[in-house]
């Protein structure tokens, strides 16, 4: 006999409105209810401006009532409304223009950079294995070739 499936905490909301945190960029404002449960996703309608949104499953946390009269549906990343669809936000860095020259040592460096992207450099997070163990089994790896060539050369020799 198998126990009875835990209910998801969205089949409590009902018809209440609730808001999303952090809130869907470019799908404001931020009060939502719900249309549309499926396994894989939830359809989200927003009251005031009647925008339909499908939110996957697996961007949704978890129910908080603890906010006040507005229930709170934590998502597990940051997402962005665009072009219909909804897709996980991505921060991009954007390189800070220069200013007037003001004759700081900081801006000298800067003048002699050549145009482009900046290099790349490659960060090693775990250690090459340069421990002793791993050269002395790199060393008697080596001799063992060696001493099975030259055997085979000595073996060939030998029968001439």
């Amino acid at each position: 006999m198998s126990a009875p499936l835990m209910p998801s905490p969205l089949d409590h909301i009902g018809h209440r409105h609730f808001s999303f945190r952090p809130a869907i960029s470019n799908a404001d404002p931020n009060e939502w209810m719900l249309a549309v449960v499926a396994w894989s996703d939830i359809k989200v309608v927003n009251p005031r401006t009647g925008r339909e949104i499908w939110v996957p499953r697996q961007f949704i946390d978890a129910v908080s009532y603890a906010s006040g009269p507005v229930l709170v549906v934590r998502l597990t990343k940051e997402l962005e409304y665009s072009a219909g669809a909804l897709h996980p936000r991505v921060k991009r860095v954007i390189e800070m223009p220069l200013t007037a020259d003001d004759g700081s040592a900081v801006h000298a460096g800067v003048k002699n950079r050549f145009p482009g992207p900046a290099p790349v450099v490659g960060i090693r997070l775990e250690d090459r294995g340069d421990s002793p163990t791993n050269k002395a089994l790199v060393y008697t790896g080596t001799g063992a070739i060696l001493v099975s060539i030259l055997a085979a050369l000595l073996s060939a020799l030998a029968k001439l």
